[in-house]
Formats: C-alpha cells, structure tokens, sequence
C-alpha cells in the first residue's frame, strides 16, 4: 500500500497545496478590491453633502434678502447668492442626485416649486433696485418652502446614507473574516509546502547518498570485473575503461577516458564494429561474434565476443555500453573440433563411397544375373531349338541322309552355337565392363585404317549391300585409343546400321576432323520406332530394343557397350536423326598431334 501512495504524497499533495494557495489568494484579493470600491467615498455622488449644499444656499439667500433690505448688503451680493441658490437646485434636477431625489419622494415637489422660480426672479431683481420690506418678506415667503423641502430631504439623505454604510461595514466585516480565513488557509498551504520541500530535501539527500553507495558499488564491481566493460557517450567518447579493457587493449583507464574509441584502438574503426556501436547509440542491441582481433600488427589474432547495449536516462538515450569478452580458447578448441568433425566427415564420406561403390557393385552383379537368366531365356532358346532340331533330326536319320543334307544341317547347328557363343560373349563383356575390369591400352592410331579395315570386314560378311567410305583429304587424323576397343565400337555401329536400315539401301562411313576432335560417322536410312522426340539416350541403355528390332538377333547391349568404350578413352558416342530418316551414329575421340611419317608411307598405308 505505500508504493500507490507515494506518487499521491510526492507530486498530488504539493500540488494540491500550490492550487490551493493561489485560490485562496485570488480570493482574498478579489474580496479586498470589492472591500475597497463599496468604503470609497466621492463627492459628485454624496447626496447628503449635494442636499445640504442646497438647504445652505437658500438659508444664506435669506439672509442676504433681510440683510438688502436692512441696507447692509449690496445687490451684487444679493444676485450672487441667487445664482449660487439656482445651481444647487439645477444640481439637484441632473443625473443621479435628480434619482435619488426621486427615489426620497420629493421630485414633485421640488418640480412644483419650480413653478414660482419666475417670481422669485422677479423679486430678487426688485430688491436689487431697491430694498424695501415687502420684497423681502415675499422672497422669504418664496424660499421657505424650499428651507422646508432641503431640510428633510437632507434629513434622509443622512438616514439613508448611514443605512448604507452600516450595511457596507457590515458586508465589509464579513468579507474581511473571509478574507483572514483565506490568508490562515495560505498560510496553511505555505506551512504544507514547506514541511514537503524539507521532506523533499531530506528525500533528495538520502538518494543521493545511496546513488553515490550504488556508483561507488558499480564502480568497484566494474574495475573488478574479468570481463571488458566500456561505456561511450553520444559522441563515441570513453566515459567507463575498466581494468580489463586496459589489460585487453594495452591502454591504461586515465588515457582512453575522453578520447573518442576510434582514437584509443583501430579495433573500433572496423565496419563491423562501427555499425554495432551506432545500432547501440540508436538504442538497438548489437552483438558479433568470433571478431578477430589484433592488439598490435605484431601479435597473433583474438577473437571476441562483442555486445554492445544503449544506455538510458529515462527515457533518453545517453550514451551505449560494451561489454567484450576474450574467446580466443574457445575459438581454437571450436576450430580443432571443426578440423576433427571434417576428417569425420571426410572419413565417413570416403566409407560411405566405398559402401556405395560395393552395393552399387553388387546391385550392378545382381542386375547382370536377372538380365542374364532372362535374356537366356529369350535368346539362348531360339539356336538352342536349331541345335536340338539339327542333332534331333541326324540321329533319326543319320543312315538315310546325304552327305550333303548332313553338312547343312550341322552348318545350321554350328552357326546357332557361333550365334550362342556371342551373345554368351557380349554378356560377359558387359559384366566386365560393369565390374571395371575392362582394360584400356591407348596407342597412337590412324582412325582411317581402323574405319577402313571394318568396312572390309563387313563387305566380306554381307556381300549384298553397298558400304561406301570416305576419307579426309587431308592429313591422317590420328587418336590415342585402344584400337580393339575401336574396332569394337566401329564393328557394332556398322552392324546395327546395315541390320535396321532399308534392304538395298546404302551405309556411309565417313571419317572427318572438327575442333581438335576427330570424328567417325555411320550413316543409313531408317527409322527408330518407338522413340520420341528427344528420347535418343535410351538406346544406350544395356538390354533395350525398340519395336524395329523384332526378328533380329541381339540382346540390347552393343550400343551400351559402344558408348561405353568409347568415353573409357575420353569418346564418345551419339546419334543424330533428321526428319528425312537418316540416321547417323557419330564415334568422337580426341584428336592428337601425328608423329613424323613419310607421305609415301602413309599413303601406301591407306592403300
């Protein structure tokens, strides 16, 4: 409860006095100017004195009027106290004192009497001529009504007016107690005020002395902290430079204070660094981690921890603080566990390789044994059925047939085992080839032999179609390969073409150098059923045949191992198919600088 009560006694209860205090005041002031205009007496509004004046002008008129006719006053006399009876009673007739005498009840008398001024006049203007009795005795007559009127009119002009100012002292009295009842409240409120402001100091001095206790306890646990504590005003200048910091910077706290932290260390003027302390002068957090930090061009990188917070008074920022923490151990033993973690990784990585090489390996081994047992099936039974047949049919009728019916019929079970033992043979080449253990002995060789020695195979098997080959004009183009396995490649790409091409249709070799490579290219018409546009890759794969080559022998692995081969001595093998039908299987191989050889030579060569 006393927490909600002390902004009430702090700030609402000095307030409240201060209010109070000019209240009463205005008060006591506004009550004194009224005390003031109702006591103040003026002569043009005393009605008393203006009535007065009037009873005394007609008496003294009187009294010249007997003293004329006795002969003891003259006539300017006697007309000067007329005039002086007439203004009194045209005073009389004006403005407020014409109100008052209405508000007394004797304005129409006054107004009747009026009535005889004219004869008045006449009177007084007789005796200035000449004094005589009768005159005087009528201007008495005249003017004894008018003694009469005045007299009692001055009499309650003075009832009234002593009225009045018994009822002004009366309200006077009143407002004067008001008046000293505010001045005791302000006085009050003086009391209250100075019994808060020696409270206040007392407050204030008893802050200040446990605002000092804190900043000498703040003081002591900043210098002996292990950790760097710098404190910065607005303009980036030193204010707080522990021992740590001097310890850290080699800058001792009476140096670095007042100087701006550009001027102390180079560490400050880093961007990284600058923009942390702004962000913090902003009254944002800032924090970097892992700063290399370098004490002289001499020394060795630390590293540190900064963080850089805004320092507030109130709620106006004053200035920013740093706090810096030296982990150049950590930093190290994080470095040294990441170098450990990456030979891990790097271990881990070659393992996993090697695990991946072997399943894939084996994977590869299991897939050749599925592809094998159902290629056998497919391939193997058809000249194994001519086998059977052939022998079946020799020994039924081995006594009964011709010599000439016997060698045909074993020429027939001989090219179904020839026709066996290559697929055999192709099928063990894949599996090699998928196992790695194909060798590749690269020589220096004249591609143009090897193309041309190919083309005479074929020509020799299949004597009913046309090969046409063509040479470069120029140089030999010569390539480091293994010429086995180029004759490999060439013998399949040559075979396919004259198997899937129209019958009588001719195949083109042609042997042409492009970029530093050299190039090897068959050429035939026919078409490539079952494939899409851009679905040229997937004759590489070992084991498929399109719909064309239905009737023909072959198990799906003489392009696969043909590109193979070739990109085992940096080749390659594509195809190219136009809208017109040709199709074109292209051999690439780098081409190498030829050695010295005489014209004669390689051209006997050729031929």
């Amino acid at each position: 409860m006393k927490r909600p009560l002390r902004p009430l006694f702090g700030v609402g209860l000095p307030l409240l006095a201060i209010v109070s205090f000019f209240v009463l005041l205005a008060y006591s002031l506004s009550h004194l100017f009224a005390i003031q205009a109702r006591m103040r007496l003026e002569a043009p509004h005393n009605m008393l004195w203006v009535i007065s004046r009037a009873q005394v002008a007609s008496f003294r008129l009187a009294n010249t009027v007997s003293d004329r006719a006795a002969g003891q006053a003259d006539a300017d006399e006697l007309q000067r106290q007329y005039h002086v009876f007439l203004s009194r009673l045209h005073l009389l007739g004006q403005g407020p004192q014409r109100r008052q005498v209405e508000a007394f009840g004797y304005a129409d008398r006054l107004d009747s009497l009026a009535q005889g001024l004219p004869e008045l006049q006449a009177r007084i203007a007789a005796l200035q001529v000449q004094g005589d009795g009768a005159n005087a005795r009528e201007v008495e007559r005249l003017l004894q009504p008018y003694i009469a009127i005045l007299g009692q009119a001055s009499t309650k002009a003075m009832v009234a007016g002593w009225d009045g100012l018994g009822s002004k002292l009366d309200d006077a009295r009143d407002k004067l107690w008001w008046v000293i009842g505010s001045l005791a409240g302000i006085l009050l409120a003086g009391i209250a005020l100075i019994i808060h402001a020696l409270l206040a100091i007392r407050h204030a001095h008893e802050r200040t002395r446990l605002l000092n206790q804190e900043k000498a306890f703040s003081q002591l646990l900043i210098g002996s902290s292990g950790e760097n504590i710098i404190a910065v005003d607005m303009e980036r200048r030193c204010t707080v430079w522990n021992a740590a910091a001097e310890q850290l910077f080699a800058c001792p706290a009476d140096t670095a204070q007042g100087w701006k932290l550009g001027d102390v260390s180079s560490f400050f003027e880093v961007e990284r660094v600058r923009r942390a302390v702004d962000e913090a002068l902003a009254g944002h957090k800032a924090e970097l981690l892992d700063q290399p930090f370098f004490c002289d061009s001499r020394s060795e990188a630390r590293y540190v921890d900064l963080r850089c917070f805004a320092l507030y008074e109130r709620e106006h920022i004053i200035g920013a603080i740093l706090l810096i923490f030296d982990v150049t151990e950590r930093h190290a033993a994080q470095r040294e566990i990441a170098m450990h973690r990456d030979h891990l990784e790097e271990l881990v990585h070659a393992r996993t390789q090697e695990l991946d090489a072997a399943l894939e390996r084996e994977r590869a081994t299991a897939e050749l044994y599925r592809n094998f047992g159902a290629m056998v099936s497919h391939q193997f039974r058809t000249p194994l059925a001519i086998v059977d047949s052939s022998l079946q049919r020799l020994i039924r009728r081995g006594e009964k047939l011709s010599l000439a019916e016997v060698r045909e019929r074993s020429g027939r079970a001989r090219e179904a085992i020839k026709r066996m033992t290559k697929l055999i043979e192709c099928t063990l080449d894949a599996g090699r080839l998928d196992a790695g253990q194909v060798e590749v002995h690269n020589q220096l060789c004249d591609l143009t032999l090897l193309a041309a020695g190919i083309c005479e195979q074929q020509r020799a098997a299949t004597s009913d179609r046309v090969i046409e080959l063509t040479l470069p004009e120029d140089a030999a183009p010569f390539v480091n390969c293994d010429p086995t396995h180029v004759e490999h490649i060439l013998n399949n790409l040559l075979a396919n073409a004259i198997k899937y091409s129209h019958a009588g249709s001719p195949v083109r070799v042609e042997v042409r150098c492009t970029d530093g490579r050299v190039e090897c290219a068959v050429i035939n018409q026919g078409t490539l059923a079952g494939l899409e546009e851009g679905e040229s890759d997937v004759l590489f794969t070992r084991y498929f045949r399109g719909d064309n080559a239905k009737g023909h022998t072959g198990i799906g692995i003489g392009l696969y191992m043909a590109r193979a081969l070739a990109r085992l001595q940096d080749g390659d093998v594509r195809l190219v198919q136009d809208k017109e039908g040709v199709i074109t299987f292209i051999l690439c191989l780098p081409r190498v600088a030829a050695p010295y050889v005489a014209l004669s030579d390689m051209t006997e060569k050729r031929a």
